[in-house]
């Protein structure tokens, strides 16, 4: 539990951790280096999620040799490299400016042409990633942890990093990155449905809309949200949640609200989960 709350302390105090010494950068790193260096294959692509995982594993592992209070300190600290709110809710806003989307500030969390959109379409990107991310920076590596420890919430983040760096269908990635790939579902399978739960504690409109529109297997976060703020959500060419009327400006800004609201309720949980450990 103190882990928890110390590493929801220095999420308070800063967004990320130096890159110097952020774990997701150092597997980030491995992961570009076996990218560059490794054939394009279905089997070169296991690589990659085997050796972060090890890493994490290896790192996580190291808590064991260090004493007290030193030792609470460090896994907290890696409890906190896996875990992103302030991050989130930093960049999400820091699209909207003078009351319109800024393509440019889009462009930095989403992987999509985003000067080709219009401005409800990039108002529904920022959501949409602002949705997600709950999911892959709050809900999943908490849940992890509450089950496996600081081992389950930094293999979750070296998993999604793979995912997010490989887990392309275009390219060699759509054969290299297809075993990342597959393993961010299995782990955001539970956690992504578990999503459309606490999106419905407050609106029901959530549920509704979660179960009408299914964008991607783990993406229910995405329709939730689509329906708690009465909103149509869209990805050119890939598809459309018509949940409402076409974002504008202030509902980034409610969705970035909600957001961590929802990511106040999962720390809540898991805190919970671990005084009845």
């Amino acid at each position: 539990m103190f882990e928890l709350l110390l590493a929801m302390v220095f999420e308070l105090v800063r967004a990320e951790p130096p890159e110097k010494i952020h774990p997701t950068v150092w597997f980030g790193r491995i992961v570009g280096f076996l990218d560059n260096v490794l054939p394009g294959s279905v089997l070169s692509g296991l690589i990659p999620p085997v050796l972060t995982v090890s890493a994490a594993i290896l790192l996580a592992g190291t808590a064991q040799f260090i004493q007290e209070p030193f030792r609470t300190l460090f896994s907290a600290y890696l409890l906190y490299s896996s875990i992103s709110v302030r991050s989130m809710v930093e960049h999400a806003l820091a699209c909207i400016q003078d009351g319109r989307p800024k393509a440019g500030m889009v462009g930095r969390i989403v992987s999509r042409d985003v000067y080709s959109l219009e401005d409800w379409q990039l108002n529904s990107a920022v959501i949409e990633s602002v949705a997600e991310n709950f999911v892959d920076g709050v809900l999943a590596p908490l849940l992890y942890y509450s089950v496996f420890g600081v081992y389950g919430a930094l293999v979750y983040r070296a998993v999604n990093t793979c995912d997010a760096m490989l887990g392309y269908r275009k390219g060699k990635y759509e054969r290299f990155g297809k075993i990342s790939a597959r393993f961010d579902d299995i782990l955001n399978f539970v956690p992504s449905r578990l999503s459309l739960l606490l999106f419905t504690v407050l609106s029901r409109k959530s549920l509704l809309c979660g179960l009408k529109f299914n964008p991607k297997l783990n993406g229910h976060a995405i329709p939730a949200m689509a329906g708690l703020l009465g909103v149509k959500l869209e990805k050119p060419g890939s598809y459309s949640i018509n949940c409402g009327k076409e974002p504008d400006a202030n509902d980034v800004v409610r969705a970035v609200h909600y957001f961590k609201v929802l990511s106040g309720m999962t720390v809540i949980l898991a805190l919970i989960s671990e005084m009845l450990v």
